[in-house]
């Protein structure tokens, strides 16, 4: 006989970062899971709600969407955001609860009876959840949660450090997937980025070359580099610089100092694109010459060759019990969401992932084309 399908909720902080993006692909297109919600977090909260909505929509996915809690419970760190959402949410993708999403879930839980919850996300939802709909919470047979790191700070933990200890704590059946054990696998750059065959693909490679972009100019194009190309010439020997290499070589500087302001990014991603293109353009046509190569190895050093899908290991762990291994701990966290495992049984902490099955499992699923697929709330 047929595997029953596990009805699921989903929270999530979508956004510019992919990780997100591929998780919620991974889990509207399961032949093992029944994707009943999704619900949002975090910061921009109406932008990430509208990308869901529409990558649903793209993939012919009739999940409901809720807008969340935009504010943490308690957090010691500033709030992570590329600030782009914006440009990712199209204006039709619109929300089936923006103010009263409690009311939404929690109704959801209990016609539901025996759903699966995952988290992705920081935990202000659920630590809601717990707070005003405790009956709800009942309802709930397992909560995967993607988040916590032992001896460093880790974004879902520790951007809601309260949220997170009143969950670790509340008793409720949980899978904990650490940050640790994600990093088995990482996909080349190029596979998300070329992600074709459906609408819902195309957006996902879209917002994988956004995400892409972010990282290499953010963390390649800085102040630093700036300054460091400042004073260099492009000198050839026994040649000497005519008006044009020098108008050449302002312009180069003009557009690098242009890169290295994130302000430009969060306003306008295809134009900073652009901006990023002609850069690399004036360097990759003087490779041999200051400042230009300094620039290209730069960019070859620190290049985003592949990309974190931490958040899809959730979702492999609902679909795929038998793939995983988890050891019985007691988690706690301090102020600053950083995770320490004790002896205990009060959690489930994965602690082994069979990574050459979730290669090919993410690689297959991302690869196929979305299923419209009717849903009944």
């Amino acid at each position: 006989m047929p595997e029953i399908k596990k009805n699921l909720l989903l929270s999530t902080d979508i956004g510019t970062d992919i990780d997100d993006a591929a998780a919620l692909y991974l889990a509207m297109n399961s032949p093992a899971i029944d994707l009943k919600g999704v619900y949002v977090t975090n910061g921009p909260v109406g932008e990430r709600a509208r990308i869901a909505r529409h990558l649903l929509e793209l993939g012919g996915h009739g999940a409901v969407v809720g807008v969340g809690e935009a504010e943490a419970m308690f957090s010691r760190l500033p709030r992570f955001t590329t600030g782009a959402e914006h440009f990712m949410a199209p204006g039709k993708g619109q929300p089936d609860a923006e103010e009263d999403w409690l009311s939404m879930m929690a109704g959801q839980l209990e016609r539901l009876k025996d759903a699966v919850v995952a988290s992705i996300a920081p935990l202000t939802n659920i630590a809601r959840l717990l707070r005003e709909k405790p009956g709800a919470v009942k309802s709930i047979r397992t909560l995967y949660i993607m988040g916590g790191r032992e001896g460093k700070p880790e974004h879902n933990f520790s951007h809601d450090s309260l949220a997170a200890d009143e969950v670790l704590n509340s008793g409720m059946d949980m899978v904990v997937v650490p940050a640790g054990v994600c990093g088995g696998f990482r996909p080349e750059a190029g596979f998300l980025t070329g992600l074709k065959g459906s609408r819902a693909q195309g957006f996902i490679a879209c917002m994988a070359s956004c995400w892409k972009l972010f990282h290499d100019t953010s963390n390649i194009f800085t102040p630093q580099l700036v300054g460091e190309t400042r004073h260099m010439l492009p000198l050839v020997p026994g040649k000497r610089m005519s008006h044009e290499d020098f108008g050449r070589l302002e312009r180069f500087r003009s557009l690098l100092a242009m890169l290295c302001n994130s302000k430009n990014f969060r306003e306008d991603p295809v134009r900073h694109y652009r901006i990023f293109q002609n850069v690399m353009e004036l360097a990759g046509e003087n490779p041999g010459a200051q400042p230009y190569s300094h620039v290209l190895n730069a960019f070859r050093l620190g290049e985003l060759k592949k990309m974190r899908v931490s958040d899809a290991f959730a979702i492999y762990a609902i679909e795929h019990p038998k793939k995983i291994k988890t050891e019985q701990a007691e988690l706690r966290i301090d102020d600053l969401g950083i995770m320490n495992a004790r002896p205990g049984k009060k959690h489930r902490l994965v602690a082994e992932v069979d990574y050459g099955h979730f290669r090919n499992y993410f690689k297959k699923r991302m690869q196929a084309p979305a299923k419209p697929r009717r849903l009944v709330r």
